[in-house]
């Protein structure tokens, strides 16, 4: 279980779970520890995910957007933290008086902060694409010797990345294996039991808990600042439970009432059964779940976006699109390419963008060449139609003309 780290050699060309979990291998994370099993990997390299928080972000989502709970929020372990002593009368918070009830031992807690922070968004994007999960972010700061929440677990799988100082982690025996949203824990009915495992987070560090996993953690003596990855996935019964309701609105047979007489004991329990499965066979045989598998896909992707930070500038700058301007895909936004053979459909954000069928080579070519100029299309296009095409996806986010931005969108594997 325990993976020590000594060096992170060749960060660049890792992919982002890579780099989240090196040294193991995301081969033996998906063997061994997804859904599994905690997974503990310690480094003595402190500043290793510095870049993606900073105490200058913090500072300023507290001081200046002017936000509500829970887009804030204080925890202090056993005790409640009433909201009206941190927010002003209007509800908004109070940033002064925040910071006075973390003075007094209480945990700031900045819920989805991956909404204001982009290079969260950008970690959140490109593990989202490697899950096929809804990815959040929730970054704890805990004052020295403190504790946050009593011990709990979580109906979602997380990644805990320590930024800052220590943090000493009790795992306690599970009373549940793999919850669902509606099994939440229960203070008044869950109890810890004996603690399996003890162990200290340090500043570079990482810890995998799956869901269903009973934990409580707390500070040593000094502050501590940790990121949250919370991956909240879509379940078997996600996809049959939506396979069933999709199945309703194409067969009729799905949408008739249960036959009268069933509660009162007219109809046999072998009838029911009979009746049951005759059901179940109509979704098995006559239903295509192409199209669930789509739904979920593209919940994947229009939750998981980079935050937009660059569209009025580069409308501001004003330049005409030559053959010579160059452009390059946005960075970590996620699409798929299809082709019906009558149109080129592009799917990101949760919305599709429908092209002609002949623009298919350079659609592929814009948005996996990391940078090029609009003459550089290929030729499927004429010289009018390769600036039309940019000029479409510059409009629609895809494409950065030069001095917007850098970096790559990725073809989601289909």
């Amino acid at each position: 279980m325990l993976h020590q780290a000594t060096d992170l050699i060749g960060q660049t060309g890792l992919d982002s779970l890579a780099w989240l979990i090196n040294p193991v291998s995301t081969t033996d994370f998906e063997q061994h520890f997804y859904e599994q099993q905690l997974c503990l990997i310690p480094r003595a390299i402190p500043s290793y995910y510095l870049e993606l928080l900073s105490s200058r972000d913090l500072d300023n989502v507290l001081g200046t957007h002017n936000l509500r709970p829970p887009e804030i929020s204080l925890a202090r372990g056993e005790d409640t933290v009433p909201r009206s002593s941190y927010t002003h009368a209007s509800g908004r918070v109070d940033p002064l008086e925040v910071t006075k009830r973390f003075d007094e031992g209480a945990t700031i807690i900045f819920n989805s902060l991956h909404r204001r922070v982009p290079s969260l968004a950008r970690l959140c994007v490109a593990l989202g694409n490697i899950f096929g999960s809804r990815i959040q972010t929730n970054i704890y700061l805990t004052p020295p010797e403190a504790q946050g929440f009593k011990p709990h677990w979580d109906t979602h799988d997380v990644f805990v990345l320590q930024v800052h100082g220590h943090k000493v982690w009790s795992v306690y025996d599970s009373p549940i294996s793999l919850p669902l949203k509606g099994q939440s824990f229960d203070p008044g009915r869950d109890t810890p039991g004996p603690i399996s495992e003890q162990f200290e987070l340090g500043p570079g560090s990482v810890v995998y808990v799956p869901r269903g996993l009973m934990h409580s953690a707390r500070s040593t003596n000094e502050i501590s600042l940790h990121i949250t990855l919370g991956l909240t996935a879509f379940t078997w019964i996600d996809l049959i439970l939506e396979s069933a309701a999709a199945a309703s609105l194409e067969n009729p047979s799905l949408r008739q009432n249960l036959p009268i007489g069933f509660a009162s004991g007219r109809i046999s329990a072998d009838e029911q059964t009979r009746l049951y499965r005759e059901k179940l066979d109509l979704l098995q045989t006559q239903f295509n779940p192409a199209p669930v598998w789509r739904h979920f896909q593209d919940e994947v992707m229009a939750t998981n976006m980079p935050l937009f930070t660059d569209l009025l500038g580069t409308r501001l700058q004003a330049n005409p699109l030559t053959l010579d301007t160059v452009v390059n895909p946005r960075r970590d936004l996620v699409v798929k390419i299809e082709s019906d053979g009558e149109r080129t459909v592009v799917r990101c954000r949760g919305q599709e963008i429908s092209l002609p069928a002949h623009a298919l080579p350079a659609v592929k070519f814009a948005t996996s060449t990391p940078t090029f100029k609009v003459r550089e299309l290929p030729d499927c296009l004429t010289t009018e139609g390769k600036i039309t095409l940019v000029a479409r996806l510059v409009k629609e986010g895809l494409l950065l003309t030069q001095g917007s931005g850098t970096g790559a969108c990725r073809e989601r594997p289909k």
